[in-house]
């Protein structure tokens, strides 16, 4: 179904705010600033501003409720062992968690759902159009998002009682490294059993699925560094709360970061240095690919654009802030020629508000998935 939502102040992302309307078919924006045509539905904004749909580059809906931390409410880790990249955060899901619907209603519209962070290499995510119109399957947008890894106090703690593992972050490192060297050895044997967790790890190693490492402390982040380095993989960095304080090298090397949750209480000593001038810090060392993550259920979903407002106060330019929670993160998923901004040929995934959405005290009034409201 063609309609045309008119006399908004549109706001691109990727290119200058203006006053207009737009053509909306099949799901699709087709056209800037249409003619009105005699049957076409019309939907007049009456001068409110709007926005692409939010992009929520890490998070945990589905796979583990906010309520509670009990057994039956927790999808997000499988602790039996210490590297299971098999694992795929898609089987984890809880398709009518309250958490899809939250999100939807503070015009969030693509969610990326990692599994969680108590092993070293713990398994593959999945970003979904957050559409309640569409049948679960129909929602995948990327079936397999990216590798998620984790350093630090997670893996620690977790197998150091468990899997009895890991008591040191030299053990992390061990096995991460040993991983990939097992794939390696698998890759070059003539005659072998087909293997799906030396398979991944593969496709990590060939740049075919990006690894998305979480670590918040500075010496945690230069170790994954040296492991990429020495494996020759690419990394996105995931919270890098200690970013920083080594924003230099971050820049030199352009490593996408995705930084948050950034409202949390300081409950583990790795997040002690954290500082809402994290994202202007790195803005100002030439760091380009930031984006903002809540992590949720760490902090509600909701809290996303919120986030994007205190680091503006924090010094994060405006622009950047915009392009942190929808352009950079659709663009590190691979999905930035669908969603991220609002451009002839992309997905019609659109917020309207009652001011801009930098400002905390905006509304949510309607939200467009795929032209759909």
């Amino acid at each position: 179904m063609k309609w045309i939502l008119k006399n908004a102040i549109i706001h691109p992302v990727t290119s200058e705010t203006f006053r207009g309307s737009i053509l909306i078919d099949k799901g699709k924006i087709a056209q800037i600033n249409p003619a009105e045509r005699k049957g076409t539905k019309i939907f007049d904004a009456g001068g409110l501003h709007l926005f692409p749909g939010i992009v929520e580059e890490h998070c945990h809906i589905g796979t583990h409720g906010e309520k509670t931390n009990q057994t039956a409410d927790q999808d997000t880790n499988e602790w039996s062992e210490p590297i299971t990249p098999e694992m795929h955060a898609l089987d984890g899901i809880k398709i009518y968690d309250f958490g899809f619907k939250m999100a939807l209603a503070n015009g969030i519209t693509t969610l990326n759902i990692f599994p969680g962070s108590g092993s070293p290499i713990t398994g593959i995510g999945v970003a979904l159009k957050n559409d309640p119109s569409l049948r679960f399957e129909e929602r995948i947008l990327i079936k397999e998002s990216g590798l998620k890894m984790a350093f630090g106090e997670n893996p620690k703690s977790v197998h150091s009682k468990t899997s009895k593992t890991i008591q040191t972050r030299m053990a992390t490192a061990a096995l991460i490294r040993k991983a990939f060297q097992d794939a390696l050895n698998y890759e070059k044997k003539a005659d072998k059993e087909y293997n799906r967790r030396f398979e991944i790890l593969l496709r990590v190693l060939k740049g075919e699925l990006t690894a998305h490492v979480h670590a918040h402390r500075a010496d945690d982040i230069q170790t994954i560094i040296r492991i990429a380095d020495e494996f020759q993989f690419k990394i996105h960095l995931e919270h890098a709360t200690e970013s920083h304080l080594i924003p230099e090298i971050i820049a030199q090397r352009q490593i996408p970061v995705a930084i948050g949750p950034m409202f949390t209480a300081k409950y583990k000593i790795e997040v002690n240095n954290r500082s809402l001038r994290t994202p202007a810090i790195l803005e100002k060392a030439g760091v380009k690919d930031l984006s903002l993550i809540t992590d949720h259920p760490v902090i509600p979903i909701w809290n996303l654009p919120i986030e994007a407002s205190m680091a503006v106060h924090y010094g994060f330019s405006e622009d950047l802030a915009l392009r942190s929670i929808t352009i950079n993160p659709a663009r590190n998923l691979g999905l930035d020629h669908r969603i991220g901004s609002i451009e002839v040929g992309k997905d019609a995934d659109m917020i309207l508000l009652d001011r801009e959405l930098l400002d905390p005290t905006h509304r949510v009034l309607y939200v467009w998935t795929n032209g759909t409201l």
